[in-house]
């Protein structure tokens, strides 16, 4: 015990350190031979940085087994958002491919009830009688523009023709054209 009287702190350190480092001795005995079986000079100090470096060791081993390894995910508390946003990109990508194999499931499916002539749904017309045709007739033709397809049809052909003659007629000038610088 460090007594701390009206003496100086020189004082109080040298007392300190020379308690520190008093030697000991640490004897196993052999309790049937009463024979000596392992002797050890220990001091305070040296039990002290065994202890504290055993200690140290211990953490910082511990801490690179938390950080570098998967052991880390069962941490409570552990934020790694990268992680977590990749967690949730893999679980949508998961869950498209889910619905794709559905759809295509459901498309063999269909195929191969087509194919066997299994056919399930219900058409979706229905046989009308002609006046009826003539009434649905007389009801678009108020609808659509009286502009003849006949008409539209001639120009659209028209184009493509006179287009393809200005290509035609392009390509004979450039070879011509090539001819004559050779």
């Amino acid at each position: 015990m460090i007594k701390i009287s009206g003496g100086n702190i020189y004082g109080i350190l040298r007392r300190f350190f020379k308690k520190i480092n008093a030697p000991y001795r640490m004897t196993i005995l052999n309790e049937e031979t009463m024979s000596e079986a392992l002797t050890v000079h220990l001091t305070k100090k040296s039990v002290y940085l065994f202890l504290s470096t055993f200690l140290v060791l211990i953490f910082i081993l511990l801490s690179v087994l938390f950080l570098f390894t998967p052991l880390r995910y069962y941490v409570p508390g552990n934020n790694n958002t990268v992680a977590r946003s990749k967690l949730m990109q893999l679980q949508r990508m998961s869950d498209s491919l889910e619905k794709i194999n559905a759809i295509r499931e459901q498309y063999i499916f269909n195929l191969l009830n087509v194919a066997n002539g299994h056919v399930s749904e219900p058409f979706d017309t229905t046989t009308l009688s002609e006046k009826q045709i003539q009434v649905a007739n007389e009801q678009n033709l108020s609808k659509i523009d009286h502009a003849s397809k006949y008409d539209y049809l001639k120009t659209v052909k028209k184009d493509s023709v006179e287009s393809d003659e200005m290509v035609g007629k392009d390509t004979l000038q450039k070879t011509s054209k090539f001819k004559e610088k050779n």
